[in-house]
């Protein structure tokens, strides 16, 4: 059985970079302290996974997608619009099967984890394979970060990585990416 990804069409391609236009999905997300994006996604997926394997109110059990999305976290104040930089930390998600609505999704017992509409959006991608560590993630955000520069393209501040693999596949075969949304 192939597992679900959020549904895209690619807007330009250059070399293993893409220019996406991504429906709106669901996701399931949980904030996580950790020293790398490494790190991170072991902290949040292992919290991530317990609520789609039954870990909620109605104990059902959730099919796995792909990505797991890691990215740098900014928290925002609750009684003021300022906000606080979420300095070691992150924000880990799963995306959730294309079936459920947030209605219809079970509510988690795990109450760190958030539940949360991705409207439509435009995305920079680039694609790479490797083991999921920092230099690996730093190296492709970088050329993402040129690519973007030398075609004028503008995009919000915060990169995400996406792993699309479980980690018993050999790094050569993984397939991971570094995102960026493209502001309009």
């Amino acid at each position: 059985m192939a597992i679900e990804t959020p549904k895209y069409t690619v807007i330009r391609k250059h070399k293993n970079i893409e220019l996406r236009q991504y429906s709106g999905y669901i996701q399931a997300e949980v904030e996580v302290g950790g020293l790398n994006y490494r790190s991170a996604i072991e902290k949040g997926f292992e919290i991530l996974a317990g609520y789609i394997f039954g870990n909620n109110v109605s104990r059902k059990k959730i099919d796995m997608t792909a990505p797991v999305k890691t990215s740098k976290s900014e928290r925002i104040a609750m009684t003021s619009p300022v906000k606080v930089s979420g300095e070691g930390t992150y924000s880990v998600a799963f995306f959730m099967p294309s079936r459920y609505t947030l209605e219809n999704l079970p509510i988690p017992n795990e109450k760190s984890i958030i539940l949360r509409e991705i409207k439509p959006e435009k995305v920079a991608a680039i694609r790479f394979s490797g083991f999921f560590n920092q230099k690996n993630v730093d190296e492709n955000i970088i050329t993402l970060k040129e690519y973007l520069a030398k075609e004028n393209i503008k995009t919000d501040d915060i990169f995400i990585i996406a792993g699309y693999n479980p980690p018993w596949i050999p790094g050569f075969l993984a397939r991971n990416e570094a995102m960026i949304k493209i502001k309009e």
